[in-house]
């Protein structure tokens, strides 16, 4: 998700009210200023990033913006009601390990052998 914000109007250091974790969002916010170009290139057609100097907007700023967004889209930040978050255990699919790693020849005895 993409942040409100632009090279024009940055995150600002401080977190907005209502950020579950203020020390995190200073890292992004930090991370977010770093990954963007020197501001002689901000009217440029190719921007380069001033940390990795790949073309703007490089992986790493595009990976920041989305946390920001999230951060300030978060149900809690607009209504204190949805705010309220449920802890779910979530538990992964079980994958098939053993099948991969046997290889097809051990896959067709099981199943002879459960036939």
């Amino acid at each position: 998700m993409r942040s409100p914000y632009t090279l024009d109007n940055p995150p600002p250091d401080e977190p907005p009210n209502g950020v579950l974790v203020p020390s995190l969002w200073r890292v992004q916010a930090r991370w977010w200023k770093r990954h963007t170009p020197a501001p002689v290139q901000h009217g440029s057609k190719k921007p380069v990033c001033g940390h990795c100097r790949q073309a703007w907007p490089c992986h790493s700023w595009a990976c920041w913006d989305g946390q920001l967004g999230e951060a300030v889209a978060a149900p809690h930040l607009s209504d204190p009601i949805a705010g309220r978050h449920e802890v779910v255990a979530r538990v992964p699919d079980p994958a098939p390990v053993a099948a991969h790693r046997a290889g097809p020849a051990a896959t067709a005895a099981a199943e002879r052998r459960a036939a």
